[in-house]
């Protein structure tokens, strides 16, 4: 039987990781796509361990999680046996938001 789970990309999350690049690419190009990548990597865990991430205050009564990445939240939420990743979230902006864009 397999164990893993499957990890699902909302719109909002993949503009994030857009936004995040194309800003870092500004000043440095090699660290934009490192960064990029490195997201995307550390999601991957999730397959494995849904559950590696910590509660989000903020949204804790939404059943909203986060997993680390540097200076990014990844936020995301379980639902059967998919990983759903909501927000990729810069920790300097605070409090995390669903809706809010970042560019």
């Amino acid at each position: 039987m397999d164990n893993s789970n499957r990890i699902f990309w909302t719109e909002r999350a993949s503009a994030d990781i857009e936004a995040i690049v194309r800003y870092i690419a500004r000043r440095d190009p090699a660290a934009a796509g490192k960064v990029g990548r490195g997201i995307f990597e550390r999601v991957q865990i999730l397959v494995e361990n849904p559950e590696a991430g910590s509660c989000l205050d903020e949204l804790r009564d939404q059943g909203w999680r986060k997993l680390i990445y540097r200076n990014w939240k990844i936020i995301y939420t379980l639902c059967g046996e998919a990983v759903i990743v909501g927000r990729v979230w810069p920790a300097a902006m605070g409090e995390a938001d669903l809706s809010t864009p970042l560019d």
